[in-house]
């Protein structure tokens, strides 16, 4: 079993297990390692990191109070699933931008707005937020152009 003390190891991925808020800054640091291990600009690996983070939040505050957070990176690759154990999210909640006087309710847009690629599952067993990341290709200039 594993805790938000020790990572579950496996190959190529890590998961946290019972992360809650005051273990996020420590989930947000592994995340960011890995996106710049997979060869992601600093940019690019900050902008994930915030993505991840704001799932991480949802999950928390909406999803019954813990996360477990998967995190797998590979050369030019950087995946993160964030699995909450709520009711799911409800069908009137959109990951739209609220109105301006709405408080809260903007963690799932801004996850989209921060991360290309992501996708959400959720059911009555709870949710899954899987975000991922691709290094940009390097730019090399050609001599002989």
């Amino acid at each position: 079993m594993t805790s938000a003390d020790g990572p579950e190891t496996a190959p190529g991925a890590a998961t946290v297990r019972g992360v809650t808020a005051p273990g996020v800054a420590t989930v947000r640091h592994r995340v960011t390692d890995a996106a710049l291990r997979a060869g992601l600009a600093p940019e690019q690996a900050e902008q994930f990191t915030i993505a991840v983070n704001e799932a991480m939040i949802n999950a928390i505050q909406h999803g019954g109070g813990t996360a477990d957070v998967t995190v797998s990176a590979a050369s030019g690759l950087v995946v993160v699933s964030v699995r909450d154990h709520g009711s799911g999210i409800p069908e009137h909640v959109s990951p739209h931008l609220p109105s301006p006087q709405t408080l809260g309710g903007r963690g799932l847009w801004l996850v989209q707005q921060l991360c290309e690629n992501v996708t959400i599952d959720t059911s009555g067993a709870g949710t899954v937020v899987t975000l991922s990341a691709m290094a940009a290709p390097s730019v090399t200039s050609d001599p002989r152009a």
